[in-house]
């Protein structure tokens, strides 16, 4: 029996490679789930406009409930200048993430241990998973398909706008080192109501949950889920693994395996780790991708954009190529007018008074907002230290100097300044924010793969240095983190991972 440790999307997409394998899979999870009375009500559920989980807008609600995540208190963190989201939540963060899936560019994880084509079946595997839809357009040659896609959702007037511009000023920009397209979406297209609550619950559960992926597992043999379960600590021995648990409302138990697979997200996995195994004295790495809001200004009205009934997540993707903004590709997503972003908007703008409802109000027809993404490498330095052992295992997160990366952000924007006429839209780049590390949920590499790893380093196969039936299959073990979207990516290597320790 081969144990999986959380059932996010690392976690299904290991689990899904093993069973493909003829290897029989054990999966433990906390396991949370919406509370029953919000799941009967969440067809009438709509987005309040006001805060989306108290006075923590980097934390989004799943109906008004925040049952995906762990207080500070419950994952064993003390953050220190870092924004960092853990899941107790059956499906991990997929509850609540944003849907958007690219996988990284073959340029762009070239130190990687081991050639890019090993990933390409993979996407293809993984791709089926999540059910993608997307439209063969400019993107399709720096970002392939690696499975057919469902047709796209539809575009709001605003992003129509906005590509028929870009396709119009195409060389030009092309030139400057854009390429866009529209979204690509880990979303059943035709499912969606266009309701606008997207960022808030889905009611249609059109939107990709691993959850559901569980769901799907369950009815293959040789699969068996338990929720309730939180690990506790790691032993590996000569002949396998033993996991020592609390299950909830029962006394404390054990688990035996053949072979672990972690893929409880990057800061539960480093607890684990350093909880089971110890922690080097000097800390471990934390890479993100640095995460910005930069709202937009369409240089003409959209008449109905505010009206209309719209799906809310991203609408367009624009890549930038630019070695003198970054030495790497800058992500940047762009969404339309909705609630979420109004609302975030306003919270950025509270400072300037007056024009903070104007920005949501009188300018609603012409305003868009990116959330953009940079490189790991332009990324705040953080760094993880761990004290005590089993569950006292304790993990202080701190961030070092952000200097470099605001400076990456204001060359971002000062870039999309400058080609303005051509992108058909300015930035309001006073009301930037350039998030904290951990924000936007991408973040990993505290145990990178390498081909010869040192202490506190992973092999190809995601195992622990000195380890052989330990596989760590998440974000932890990614050498760098590139700028586009971050889920299919760790979903494709956690199934690489699974299949050849299989």
């Amino acid at each position: 029996m081969n144990i999986v440790v959380g059932s996010g999307p690392s976690g299904v997409a290991a689990a899904s490679a093993l069973l493909d394998a003829g290897r029989p899979v054990l999966m433990l999870d906390i396991g949370r789930e919406l509370e029953p009375e919000r799941r009967r009500s969440s067809r009438s559920f709509r987005f309040s406009g006001k805060t989306e989980a108290g006075d923590d807008p980097a934390r989004k609600l799943v109906f008004g409930s925040a049952y995906p995540y762990l207080s500070d208190r419950e994952a064993g963190l003390i953050q220190k200048g870092t924004k960092c989201l853990a899941s107790g939540g059956k499906g991990g963060l997929s509850a609540v993430w944003g849907a958007s899936v690219l996988p990284f560019r073959d340029e762009e994880i070239a130190d990687w241990p081991f050639p890019a084509a090993a990933l390409h079946d993979h996407y293809e595997k993984t791709g089926a998973i999540l059910d993608i839809s997307g439209a063969a357009d400019g993107l399709a040659e720096r970002f392939p398909f690696y499975a057919p896609p469902r047709p796209p959702l539809n575009a709001s007037l605003q992003a129509r706008a906005v590509l028929e511009r870009f396709s119009s000023g195409a060389e030009a920009l092309k030139a400057a080192g854009f390429a866009f397209g529209r979204a690509r979406h880990a979303v059943d297209s035709a499912a969606c109501e266009y309701d606008g609550t997207c960022l808030s619950g889905c009611a249609r559960g059109a939107i990709w949950n691993a959850a559901r992926a569980v769901e799907a597992l369950k009815k293959r043999p040789g699969f068996e889920y338990r929720g309730g379960v939180r690990v506790l600590s790691i032993e590996e021995r000569p002949d396998g693994v033993r996991l020592h648990v609390a299950r909830e409302g029962a006394s404390r138990a054990v688990h035996d395996g053949a072979k672990l697979f972690l893929a409880c997200g990057p800061l539960a996995t480093a607890r684990l780790v350093c909880g089971s195994f110890g922690a080097p004295a000097e800390g471990l790495p934390l890479l993100s991708q640095p995460y910005f809001v930069l709202p937009l200004l369409l240089d003409r009205d959209v008449p109905g954009a505010p009206e209309e009934r719209l799906h809310t997540l991203a609408q367009v993707y624009l890549e930038l190529d630019d070695k003198e903004v970054s030495k790497h590709l800058v992500h940047l997503q762009i969404y339309g007018h909705n609630e979420v972003i109004a609302d975030r908007l306003d919270r950025a703008a509270a400072w300037a008074g007056p024009f903070s409802g104007a920005v949501a109000g009188h300018f609603a027809p012409r305003l868009l907002a990116i959330q953009g993404y940079l490189h790991s490498g332009e990324g705040i330095p953080v760094t993880i230290t761990a004290e005590g052992r089993g569950e006292d295992c304790r993990l202080t997160v701190k961030a070092g100097d952000a200097s470099a990366t605001k400076a990456a952000v204001g060359r971002v924007a000062a870039k999309i300044a400058r080609h303005s006429a051509d992108l058909g839209f300015a930035p309001l780049s006073f009301l930037r924010k350039v998030g904290l590390p951990g924000e936007g949920n991408h973040a990993g590499g505290s145990f990178p793969m390498k081909k010869a790893p040192a202490a506190w380093q992973t092999d190809p196969l995601g195992r622990l240095h000195g380890h052989e039936r330990v596989h760590l299959v998440d974000s932890s073990v990614l050498p760098s983190l590139p700028a586009s979207t971050f889920t299919y990516a760790v979903m494709a290597n956690a199934s690489r991972i699974a299949s050849e320790a299989a």
